[in-house]
């Protein structure tokens, strides 16, 4: 099946359209660049989606539309993201990864494309809005090991299954 990451649902191209597979690499790149970047609130969101989307089954990917850009924030915001991008582009923390993920630089420098022409369409919010989850404290612990944020599942995505319960 696979995920999709675009500009919006409406829209069909430009589209980044991945296997199973490659969006859980894709969503690693972005997360361990993310977390590292992140400080504004939306930000830290942003790096919490990116850590928390692992559903699997191709249920994944999002579109830039579905995220709540605020109304005077989101040249910065869509600015993060461009950063999160660039920054994983150039393997940042990769050393940390139990894989080598050499294919996901195309995926990157496509997907950079999709965020830097994305402009979102009106309504925007004139502050944090509609997230996934509501904010906890407990999902932006970090693991240990790997530096993310624990998430809603309360472990790391890139910690082997069996050692969940320790990696945070």
């Amino acid at each position: 099946m696979g995920s999709s990451f675009g500009r919006s649902v409406y829209e069909a191209e430009p589209v980044l359209h991945v296997s199973n597979g490659g969006a859980q690499v894709f969503l690693d790149v972005l997360a361990l660049a993310a977390c590292d970047l992140a400080e504004s609130e939306w930000e830290l969101r942003f790096a919490l989606l990116c850590c928390n989307s692992r559903v699997g089954g191709g249920n994944d990917g999002f579109d830039l539309d579905e995220l709540p850009w605020s109304e005077s924030g989101w040249p910065a915001q869509r600015e993060f993201v461009v950063r999160v991008v660039d920054a994983a582009l150039e393997r940042h923390r990769w050393e940390v990864l139990p894989y080598d993920p050499p294919q996901v630089l195309g995926y990157l420098r496509q997907y950079r494309e999709i965020v830097s022409g994305y402009v979102p369409a009106p309504p925007l919010s004139s502050v944090v809005g509609w997230w996934e989850y509501e904010r906890n404290e407990a999902h932006f612990r970090r693991c240990e090991r790997h530096g993310l944020f624990v998430g809603v599942f309360e472990d790391c995505r890139l910690c082997p299954e069996d050692q969940w319960i320790t990696c945070g």
